[in-house]
């Protein structure tokens, strides 16, 4: 009687605890496909990693930017996150892998991200020049002659936002020739291509060195706001 009175309460307890075992199958699929929606469509949470947009963030800031505000008009002096080389491919199973691995760790390791290669990298840029115009640059600041218009004026005169650069003497004897020198010859930007650049003029690679980058391609969300640290909370 107690051997059948056990078969039954361990059958009963096996499957009571498959069925609980199914339950919180489910509930963390659920979770993890409703984390991919939203990081995918709606937000994002991202590490600045480099001073390269100084003094509008640090090293260490973690900011909040949104794929889907990027549907809207891109404005010149916005802040967007750019993938310079967007032609970057990779598997399904390992973009698959990544987001759980990522998703288990609260974004803190993403092995296969292509944002830790150097070619494909995500940045935080700021969008200086618009399609149409016509610019150049001298002494690290940009000036824009937009379409249309028969003038030259600073970015600080063109653009809605306030914002500040870093600028900082070159070495001695870094002529107006060599790279990053401060100095471009003028362009005229295309259909659909965006001039970015860093606050900070000399710390990093920008549209200088990549040139105009295609906004469909390139341009993968807009700045929201900082929400790390505290005391400095809110948009940039």
């Amino acid at each position: 009687m107690m051997a059948t009175n056990w078969k039954k309460y361990s059958y009963t307890a096996r499957k009571e605890a498959r069925h609980n075992i199914l339950i919180i199958s489910f509930i963390i699929i659920a979770v993890f496909v409703l984390y991919i929606l939203i990081t995918s469509y709606l937000i994002t949470a991202y590490k600045v990693q480099a001073d390269t947009m100084q003094p509008t963030f640090q090293s260490g800031d973690f900011i909040l930017s949104s794929p889907l505000s990027k549907l809207g008009t891109i404005k010149r002096g916005e802040l967007v996150l750019v993938v310079p080389q967007s032609d970057f491919e990779q598997s399904a199973f390992k973009k698959i892998l990544n987001e759980i691995i990522g998703f288990v760790t609260f974004q803190y390791y993403r092995p296969m991200d292509p944002a830790r290669t150097l070619a494909n990298r995500t940045e935080i840029r700021r969008i200086i020049g618009m399609p149409g115009d016509s610019i150049y640059m001298e002494d690290f600041i940009l000036h824009i002659k937009p379409n249309g218009q028969e003038h030259f004026l600073t970015e600080f005169e063109v653009t809605e936002s306030n914002y500040n650069v870093k600028i900082e003497n070159l070495p001695e004897g870094w002529t107006k020739d060599l790279p990053f020198s401060g100095s471009m010859q003028e362009i005229k930007l295309a259909q659909n291509e965006y001039f970015v650049l860093c606050d900070n003029r000399i710390a990093s690679t920008d549209s200088r060195f990549w040139g105009a980058i295609d906004g469909k391609k390139a341009i993968k969300g807009k700045i929201l706001l900082r929400y790390w640290p505290f005391n400095r909370f809110g948009r940039p």
